[in-house]
């Protein structure tokens, strides 16, 4: 079995990029892929369930992709695959809703 490894990224506001980024106010943070390995990891079809169904899961997609209030939804890609966790729902959950 072959794994991918993807690396996600939390955005700091604290420190700008150079070289004239987009997004000149945040630097990314690399979140630990191998934790995530050992967490309980579900399918992005998986997560809108999880939250009673009040979200969609191209909803789940943007989080992973583009991120909320400067926080991406932490996923690995495995066989091809992209997967998260529940662990990682919730912690993006706090991060998002406690600002």
């Amino acid at each position: 079995m072959r794994f991918d490894v993807t690396f996600c990224f939390f955005h700091s506001p604290e420190v700008t990029m150079p070289h004239g980024n987009k997004n000149k106010a945040f630097k990314s943070q690399a979140a630990n892929p191998m934790k995530l390995l050992t967490e309980e990891l579900i399918q992005f079809k998986e997560v809108p369930p999880l939250l009673q169904d009040r979200v969609h899961v191209s909803t789940v997609w943007r989080w992973a992709t583009r991120g909320l209030k400067n926080c991406k939804l932490e996923t690995v890609s495995i066989g091809g695959k992209r997967v998260t966790s529940v662990q990682a729902v919730n912690r993006f959950l706090e991060k998002t809703s406690s600002r």
